[in-house]
């Protein structure tokens, strides 16, 4: 499967009775499915990550993130709200030692959850922990069937080894294990060993995608340098390694098909929270909407600033003027939140790295299409 989108709603997807609740949660924009993140602090230092704390600084920012208290209360009034997702994610959720004290309160609120996790710190105490406490899936990256490389990107010596031992120490609990493979430039040609050794392992689900967010730092040029270049894109959508799927096709001229296209919706059914109590829109679409520490999560949901209610108001590709008059509209997944940092602002025009992405789709659609008339 390769996961074209954004975190936020990953794993929401499929024609289900959770997917016609997901659609009455937007009409209402009712607050469904939330991101959590507990700490940017990580024991892995990848090097396309958008969030991580630089080693030596940890105990400056976990003195600034939010206590167990804080969270419990917030996860008491996003349940009054009618959340019942939540994703659980870093830096490294493993690093708080009141994690387990966390889950164990969004599970007595009837919080379904996810966990994102590197596994290093996964020992067998804690998987079994874990497991009792039922997550929907347990989350985590591997880039590479080769330890070197896959440790060359984390930046840890060993990572892969101990990632193998969390996969195995979870399986064996029945948790559901989700491996996600960020595609960039050192393991594009390693994808077939990658895709075979998910099977051997014989994993929930395995996902592929090319997304390369920028920092949430401002950095944009360092994670940059990881992402695929066009040709490599066209490359990667080429791949045998990767399960085929039939794209959905957009036909029409371009003014048309942004009518019909809508775009993704932060802040609509979901937001995300980070460490430090502000809440965005989601994960990506860093404009402050309020903090919890200093109102309640359902006054700075109910009462979005002048720049969320901008952003609300972008329901369709219709609604951004240069999408509308786009020859690539069909093939566009832009992320808002993405083009915002990498344009300093202008979240609103062209998502260049998007258009990148959504060429390499076009042609490949166009080689296929060809290949199947001849």
């Amino acid at each position: 499967m390769f996961f074209d989108g954004c975190a936020q709603n990953g794993g929401l997807g499929g024609e289900s009775v959770m997917q016609l609740i997901a659609v009455k949660a937007e009409a209402r924009r009712t607050p469904l499915n939330m991101h959590m993140e507990l700490t940017y602090r990580c024991n892995e230092q990848c090097v396309h990550c958008y969030c991580v704390v630089e080693h030596g600084r940890e105990a400056e920012a976990a003195a600034r993130e939010l206590t167990y208290d804080e969270i419990a209360r917030v996860l008491d009034e996003m349940a009054a709200m009618g959340a019942f997702y939540v994703t659980f994610s870093g830096g490294e959720v493993l690093v708080r030692r009141d994690f387990f004290d966390i889950v164990e309160h969004a599970r007595r609120r009837g919080f379904a959850y996810r966990v994102y996790t590197n596994g290093i710190g996964l020992t067998e105490e804690r998987a079994r922990r874990l497991a009792a406490l039922e997550p929907l899936t347990v989350e985590l990256s591997i880039f590479s069937a080769d330890p070197a490389v896959h440790d060359a990107i984390t930046r840890v010596p060993g990572s892969f080894a101990r990632l193998m031992t969390a996969v195995a120490r979870l399986k064996a609990h029945g948790v559901r294990v989700y491996l996600k493979t960020v595609v960039m430039k050192q393991n594009l040609h390693g994808l077939p060993e990658v895709r075979a050794l998910a099977r051997t392992l014989d994993v929930f689900t395995h996902t592929f995608t090319c997304e390369v967010s920028p920092r949430i730092d401002g950095d944009i040029h360092g994670p940059s340098k990881y992402q695929l270049s066009e040709d490599e894109l066209v490359e990667l959508f080429s791949s045998d390694a990767l399960p085929k799927e039939t794209p959905e096709v957009f036909e029409g001229a371009p003014p048309e098909v942004a009518r019909e296209r809508t775009t993704c919706g932060p802040a609509v059914n979901g937001g995300c929270i980070d460490p430090y109590g502000t809440v965005f829109p989601c994960v990506a679409f860093r404009v402050p909407m309020g903090n919890v520490r200093q109102r309640s999560f359902r006054d700075i949901w109910e009462g979005p600033p002048p720049a969320i209610r901008d952003l609300l108001a972008v329901q369709h590709f219709s609604d951004l003027p240069e999408c509308s008059s786009c020859e690539l509209i069909g093939f566009c997944t832009r992320c808002h939140g993405d083009n915002l940092l990498e344009r300093g602002g202008d979240w609103k025009a062209c998502h260049q790295r998007a258009r990148a992405t959504a060429a390499a789709k076009e042609r490949v659609y166009q080689i296929v299409s060809r290949a199947g008339k001849g």
